[in-house]
């Protein structure tokens, strides 16, 4: 136990040089012995990013009634509105921000055909600031403030700052579960639209809603390559298929590097140096798409990933199947190929469907009879056997499972109990898939609640920083000297390439470089050493500072709210140096890189 605190000393000493679900809710709390304070400090582990200051008490009230807000998700939220008044993408369409949000090679181009610079004859200082003005003149934003600054920023503050904590912590369950990516070209451009528009509004209705929102996206529709899945032309049926998208282990993957904008190796992010994951290795070249023939990557993760499950009864047979009835399943273009679509649709054209930035191209489908699970599919369809595709499989009794299993995992245990995940599917298949009614039957389970003494989920390092963020009172003015952390941890936002999404085992967490970097960001965090981040629980230094005890008494409860603290107590005191200037950064970097605190 004094082991652990040790790297920390090491550290801070050379550093200091609507649904149905809300009603009648009966939480089982007391029969696991737990007072009402335990229950809302375990609700606030769970179903929140953790509790703030005084939250605790005030979720002691009412516990049943707490949740049911939460399963609303529908609270007002006037600071979180304030703040994300900082980000003018969220309240752009996909066109708006194609248009505004202009990558450099795209803008030189754009200004040479207006005859404003050659970029063959401009030199480089000169044509920066050329272009630096033509932004500004023509209200042009770069390419990467788009996903560098907005996308990543207004995550962090939305799980900082919005009273809907279920509903973020969903966004960021459904989000991995249906992964998309900005190390991705095509999903690129498109990955705020589709967390904005496909995830964030559906987490706590209809599964079957998520699941078309997030098919018809164009950031799913390109990343799994489903906007370029065609039918074959005759000479080409029998060539062989595009190979699908490698998924690289978490420890082998460059994170958040190439076009993205973000780094590799030692460039800089959020005003601190990163280092390079361990064993980075280049991304694997994919062979070249072909203009024309089936593409099944899409069609294989919506059955393996996104509903039935690896192991959900499914054949090669049916992949390719599904594959064939999404074929023509694309996205709208942007430039001229938009102007053209549109032009094509208000003259009639019936062999096109829009559907804001989804697009239907009957030309492409395939039409002849498919059968997909043993169900068949007569010749001659068009977009509906796509949507028939998705009511099936989420009608599919390995959905029900499989969703309740992942739902089990990230807010019970890694090894979820079989009695409470069969219980959570027969909700989830009684109810048509209401995510917030398969939820209520989770938090009102005896075996959620036997797991609150036990501490066994490892905070993921997006759990892990919001939570110490809530818990000491942060006035976050500028997120982005935060994003170097997430990556050093192991979690670059949105910079997950394989479709898997980030697995959720404390194991992925738990390797001995994520754990370092884990102690150190409790240490800065403490020190006031993370630039955009002021702590209002933590006195200025010319401020009295609390000693040994008193830095115990106010940060235990702040940092680990209803809980025995006496052993760590003990030990803290033990470790905090009798002459130690700022007894309370080190009580605050020891509490933080506790097991009490890293796991939930």
């Amino acid at each position: 136990m004094i082991f652990r605190f040790s790297l920390i000393i090491l550290c801070c000493g050379a550093l200091l040089s609507g649904s149905a679900a809300d009603a009648g809710l009966k939480l089982p709390y007391k029969k696991e012995g737990l007072s009402k304070e335990q229950a809302a400090a375990y609700l606030l582990e769970r179903f929140a990013f953790g509790a703030r200051p005084g939250e605790v008490e005030r979720v002691a009230m009412g516990p049943e009634k707490w949740l049911a807000q939460q399963l609303k998700g529908n609270l007002p939220d006037a600071e979180l509105d304030k703040r994300l008044e900082a980000f003018p993408a969220l309240k752009m369409t996909q066109l708006q921000i194609a248009e505004i949000y202009m990558p450099d090679g795209q803008l030189r181009n754009q200004m040479k055909r207006e005859g404003v610079m050659d970029p063959a004859t401009t030199p480089l200082k000169e044509m920066r600031e050329k272009m630096k003005a033509y932004r500004e003149e023509h209200g042009l934003r770069p390419y990467g403030a788009l996903f560098n600054q907005e996308l990543r920023s207004q995550k962090v503050m939305r799980a900082v700052y919005s009273e809907n904590q279920l509903a973020e912590v969903l966004t960021d369950f459904w989000f991995n579960h249906f992964n998309v990516t900005t190390r991705d070209g095509g999903a690129r451009s498109r990955v705020l639209t589709y967390e904005r528009d496909a995830i964030r509004p559906n987490v706590l209705g209809k599964f079957r809603v998520i699941l078309g929102a997030t098919a018809k996206h164009p950031a799913m529709l390109h990343y799994l390559d489903n906007a370029q899945s065609r039918m074959a032309t005759p000479e080409q049926q029998n060539q062989p298929r595009p190979e699908p998208k490698k998924e690289v282990a978490m420890g082998e993957m460059g994170m958040d590097g190439g076009m993205d904008g973000g780094m590799m190796g030692g460039e800089m992010m959020g005003g601190e140096m990163a280092k390079a994951p361990p064993k980075a290795v280049a991304k694997p070249k994919t062979p070249p798409r072909r203009k024309y023939g089936l593409n099944e990557n899409y069609a294989r993760e919506l059955m393996e990933l996104h509903t039935l499950g690896v192991d959900g009864g499914y054949t090669q047979r049916d992949v390719t199947e599904v594959a064939r009835v999404l074929t023509g399943w694309t996205a709208m273009p942007y430039g001229n190929g938009r102007k053209n679509t549109d032009r094509a649709i208000t003259n009639g054209n019936k062999n096109l469907v829009r559907q804001g930035e989804f697009l239907f191209r009957n030309a492409w489908h395939d039409k002849k009879a498919k059968v997909v699970l043993g169900e068949q599919f007569p010749a001659g369809g068009g977009i509906e056997e796509g949507e028939r595709v998705l009511d099936m499989l989420t009608k599919h009794p390995s959905t029900a499972r499989f969703i309740s299993t992942k739902l089990a995992r990230r807010f019970v245990n890694d090894s979820p109990p079989e009695a409470l995940v069969e219980r959570m599917a027969k909700t989830f298949s009684k109810t048509d898939g209401d995510i917030a009614a398969v939820m209520a039957t989770l938090a009102q389970s005896r075996e959620f609640w036997a797991e609150a003494k036990k501490r066994s989920k490892m905070k993921s390092p997006l759990e892990l920083v919001v939570s110490s963020l809530r818990a000491l009172e942060a006035d976050v003015k500028n997120p982005q000297p935060l994003m170097s952390w997430f990556y050093r941890m192991g979690e670059p936002l949105y910079g997950y390439e394989p479709p898997t999404g980030f697995p959720d085992y404390a194991e992925s967490w738990a390797n001995s470089g994520t754990l370092i970097a884990r102690l150190n960001f409790g240490v800065r965090l403490a020190m006031g050493r993370i630039g955009g981040v002021v702590l209002k629980q933590l006195p200025r230094q010319s401020e009295h500072t609390p000693t040994t005890e008193e830095a115990l008494a106010r940060y235990s409860k702040l940092l680990l709210p209803a809980q025995d603290t006496s052993a760590i107590a003990s030990e803290v005191k033990e470790m905090v140096p009798a002459d130690a200037q700022r007894k309370d950064i080190q009580v605050v970097s020891m509490l933080i890189g506790s097991p009490e605190f890293q796991y939930r």
